[in-house]
């Protein structure tokens, strides 16, 4: 799953600079994830509800405190696409938004902490503690934390960009 990450990161990076390079490339954007955003909403949540059970599951990682608040953010979201997408109704976007952003915001405060950035606020997050460990670390970058971000941030990009087609 790290290398579909940085797959996707790269991927990212390149469509961010297409994105805000080509008028033309934009254009089309906004009428594609006006078109589809209740299916892109659907498969990122999706995917990340299928890698955390993944990890916990399969794999054997227990969840830490702030794993379990990412997912309480992230679960909602396939549901609510799912809803969306089954009505016709294009609404998951609006609960898209907050979600995501606090969702977020818990797996940077996470990825900063695991990288010794600013201090220790909760004690699951101090050495030793159930938040502190990293099961995962590749590419230097990749952790879960990291990876439910990225999540988080592609619903927020594509959010904001059925916010800007409108």
């Amino acid at each position: 799953m790290t290398t579909a990450t940085l797959a996707s990161n790269v991927a990212f990076v390149f469509f961010l600079v297409v994105y805000f390079g080509s008028r033309e490339f934009k254009k089309r954007t906004h009428v594609f994830v006006k078109k589809y955003i209740d299916e892109i909403l659907f498969v990122i949540s999706f995917g990340a509800l299928a890698g955390s059970l993944i990890y916990s599951n399969i794999i054997g990682f227990p969840p830490c405190e702030l794993c379990w608040i990412q997912r309480i953010f992230m679960y909602p979201q396939v549901l609510i696409a799912a809803v969306s997408l089954y009505r016709k109704e294009k609404l998951a976007v609006y609960y898209a938004l907050p979600l995501s952003l606090l969702g977020g915001m818990v797996s940077l405060f996470q990825s900063l902490t695991d990288w010794g950035i600013g201090g220790s606020l909760l004690p699951c997050t101090a050495e030793g503690g159930a938040c502190s460990r990293v099961y995962v670390m590749d590419y230097g970058y990749i952790t879960i934390p990291i990876m439910a971000l990225t999540c988080f941030v592609y619903l927020l990009t594509v959010s904001w960009i059925y916010k800007k087609s409108k």
